[in-house]
C-alpha cells in the first residue's frame, strides 16, 4: 500500500506542473512591442529606389531651369520632391511644362559632368552635389 500512496503523490504533484506547461505553451503571443528606434513609413522616392546606371523613365513638371543643358523637375515621388536632370539636347523645357525624361541615374559631381553637359557656374548646382542625377538620352515637353 506504500508503494500506492507513494505513485499517487508523484501523480498530483506532476499535475500541476503539466497544467502549467499545456497553459504555457498554448497562450496568446504578446503583442508586439514598439520598436526602440523610428522607422519611416514613407516610401522612398524613384530615383532614391534605383541604382546608379539603372534606365529610368518619368513624368514631371519643370520646376526651373539652370542652364540651356540642366533643368530641375518636381514631383510627389521624388524623394526630396525635386530632381536635376542633365540634358544634351536643345534647349531646356520652360516651367511650369510637363515633361517625359528617360535617361538614365547617375551621381551627381559638378566637376566630373561640367564637360560634358556644359554646366556653367557651380552655384546653383550646391543643392545636388553629391546626389542623384537623371542624364537625358530623351526629353518629350508635353502641351
Amino acid at each position: 500500500m506504500d508503494r500506492r500512496r507513494h505513485r499517487t503523490r508523484w501523480a498530483l504533484a506532476a499535475v500541476p506542473v503539466g497544467i502549467l506547461l499545456v497553459a504555457g505553451c498554448t497562450s496568446r503571443p504578446a503583442a508586439p512591442q514598439p520598436s526602440p528606434e523610428p522607422t519611416s513609413t514613407v516610401r522612398l522616392g524613384t530615383v532614391a529606389r534605383a541604382d546608379v546606371g539603372a534606365r529610368l523613365t518619368m513624368t514631371a513638371t519643370v520646376e526651373r531651369v539652370i542652364s540651356d543643358t540642366a533643368f530641375v523637375v518636381h514631383d510627389v515621388d521624388l524623394t526630396e520632391g525635386t530632381l536635376l536632370v542633365l540634358s544634351t539636347a536643345a534647349p531646356a523645357p520652360e516651367p511650369p511644362q510637363l515633361v517625359t525624361v528617360r535617361g538614365t541615374v547617375v551621381d551627381f559631381s559638378h566637376r566630373e559632368l561640367d564637360g560634358r553637359y556644359r554646366l556653367g557656374d557651380s552655384g546653383p548646382y550646391r543643392a545636388f552635389e553629391g546626389g542623384r542625377a537623371l542624364a537625358a538620352d530623351e526629353v518629350t515637353a508635353w502641351d
